[in-house]
């Protein structure tokens, strides 16, 4: 890059928060710069001032604490072993700034999981152990910019997303980098073709994939889920191999990468978006649980593949009020992005959706309380009575609480009779 750009305005790095780290942690033998997305973001122009701020320091972890509290700024040892620690400013505040802290480092041994390092005051060498040629810039508190490797600079102003040396052996350090790999692959440079020798070693690592912990693999698909070019990453994924070992679970008609595609265009729900992917709710339920999905997800994936039996029926009602506007609203979508030429059918759930708008679900007026004053023992027969009569009054257009008390004295001289 034959000029280098000045990001010495940036929002986050003129942050008086930012500039006050920087001061307690520079001077008396250290140097700590920013590095990583915050710079790399910034070249790019998609700096934000809420930008997430990450900082490399020739400090060791102790010495960093060791001056942070003695400024009485919050520091959290998140991981030191890696020489990682986190401070915590404006920690009272309804959105504190949190800056990761690490030492410089040099890799001793990986296995593609978990690194042990040695601290460092080569940032060379911390560079050359990163992932991503774009991700080894850094940046003094006075926009300074630096690039140890002299290639993050011309990549970022090219697009061009690399890894640092050979694909393969990076990878092998940790075999999240291929979904990160990915990741800002689709997020920066779309319309660029991937790199050939990148595509090659995160095939060829795919099965290595699966025995990543499901957190970390969650993390990365529902970022790459969120992106705008969601289907594309998602259908180069499926082309190398990698969504297999990924879920844990494979539909014998692959994945549903071309319904991802039409649902993509209208809605950006990442849980949504991996929904769509799947066949059958057994198939989503075993890709959510691999990547620890939280339950309130999970609950919500299976409801959307599992066909209600209120809209086979055409009842849409009993649909509305049973299984709710949000479960619906997902089927609908599915339903839209499945396409086909049954004109009929996507017609039903367009109005359906519109349907949806507004709706606000009618309050059953009766419960247990009100059973038990008309003479109904509690136990499995009350509770039996309830939904008898929440189904009458739902299939009735939801009647006055007189008619329902009517309805509930014709059923209790009926048993009686």
């Amino acid at each position: 890059m034959s000029q280098l750009p000045d990001i010495s305005s940036a929002d986050w790095l003129t942050r008086p928060e930012t500039q006050h780290l920087l001061a307690l942690l520079n001077g008396d033998g250290g140097v700590t710069r920013a590095v990583g997305g915050c710079v790399r973001d910034t070249v790019l122009g998609h700096a934000t001032h809420d930008t997430e701020v990450d900082l490399a320091t020739s400090l060791l972890p102790d010495e960093v604490m060791a001056r942070l509290q003695a400024a009485e700024v919050r520091v959290i040892p998140t991981g030191l072993e890696h020489g990682t620690v986190t401070a915590l400013l404006r920690p009272d505040a309804a959105t504190p700034w949190s800056y990761e802290i690490t030492t410089l480092r040099r890799d001793v041994e990986t296995d593609g999981r978990h690194a042990q390092v040695a601290f460092s005051d080569d940032w060379a060498a911390d560079a050359a152990r990163r992932d991503l040629t774009i991700n080894a810039l850094y940046a003094d508190a006075d926009g300074t910019l630096h690039d140890p490797l002299g290639l993050g600079l011309d990549d970022v102003a090219a697009r061009r997303i690399r890894f640092i040396g050979a694909a393969s052996q990076r990878i092998e350090e940790d075999y999240l980098r291929i979904l990160r790999f990915y990741r800002f692959h689709f997020t920066l440079a779309a319309d660029q073709a991937l790199a050939a020798d990148a595509v090659a070693a995160c095939s060829q690592a795919a099965a290595h994939i699966a025995a990543l912990s499901g957190e970390r693999k969650q993390a990365e698909l529902l970022k790459i889920l969120a992106l705008p070019e969601a289907a594309s990453a998602i259908g180069a994924m499926q082309a190398a191999g990698l969504l297999a070992p990924l879920f844990g679970a494979k539909s014998p008609q692959g994945y549903g990468v071309s319904r991802l595609e039409k649902l993509a265009a209208k809605c950006d729900d990442a849980i949504l978006r991996f929904t769509s992917l799947f066949e059958t709710a057994e198939l989503a339920m075993q890709a959510a649980q691999t990547l620890r999905l939280a339950n309130k997800q999970q609950a919500r994936i299976a409801a959307a593949l599992t066909p209600s039996a209120h809209i086979e029926n055409a009842d849409i009602r009993a649909a509305l009020y049973f299984d709710g506007v949000a479960t619906l609203r997902d089927q609908a979508h599915l339903a839209l992005a499945d396409g086909g030429n049954d004109a009929a059918k996507v017609d039903f759930w367009r109005q359906l959706l519109q349907q949806l708008e507004g709706y606000e679900k009618p309050v059953f007026p009766l419960n247990g309380a009100t059973l038990k004053q008309a003479g109904i023992a509690e136990g499995p027969a009350m509770g039996a009575l309830l939904k008898q009569l929440e189904n009458w009054w739902v299939a009735h257009d939801f009647p006055p609480l007189a008619a329902l008390q009517d309805e509930l004295q014709a059923q209790l001289e009926n048993q009686s009779s």
